[in-house]
């Protein structure tokens, strides 16, 4: 088979030595996102959500994507958990603090659904954006994209509160 036939479609995650540069990059990125500079860097924000247990505060950098009249971010790390239900979330975006409604979405069809039009969106060659990584030259097919994110990737939606 030959790369045209079968795109292989994973989900982005970074090599454990990737996760401790990340780390180090997001403490960086904390200060730059709520400065002058941050206010141009329009696909990047800062999200805080309430743990469920422990009530604290967790900041983090994310992308934020316009998508069908809601802002969204897409995701696969543990803190979204604590959106499970809804939730009230801040996020500093464009330097404007906003308090926002988060849902979030778990099913793997939905979840596909979603990645699927933004993968259109950026194209194949930028699919990292998305949080996926693709072998071949064709767009893979929603059922693909369903195994390929399975129960490890979600979306937040963000809307008014």
């Amino acid at each position: 088979m030959s790369t045209t036939d079968a795109p292989v479609v994973r989900s982005y995650e970074p090599y454990a030595h990737m996760k401790v540069v990340m780390k180090v990059g997001n403490a960086m990125m904390k200060p730059m996102l709520r400065s002058r500079l941050g206010a141009r860097m329009h696909e990047l924000a800062l999200l805080t959500v309430t743990g469920r247990r422990t009530g604290a505060g967790y900041t983090m950098p994310v992308s934020v994507l316009p998508f069908e009249g809601h802002e969204v971010v897409l995701t696969a790390a543990g803190w979204r958990v604590n959106l499970r239900g809804g939730a009230e979330v801040r996020l500093h975006h464009d330097g404007e603090d906003r308090v926002l409604h988060a849902e979030l979405i778990e099913d793997p069809e939905e979840v596909a659904r979603v990645y699927g039009e933004l993968l259109r969106r950026v194209g194949l060659k930028h699919a990292n954006r998305v949080g996926l990584r693709i072998e071949g030259d064709r767009m893979p097919t929603h059922e693909e994209l369903v195994e390929a994110i399975g129960s490890v990737r979600s979306v937040v939606v963000l809307s008014p509160t």
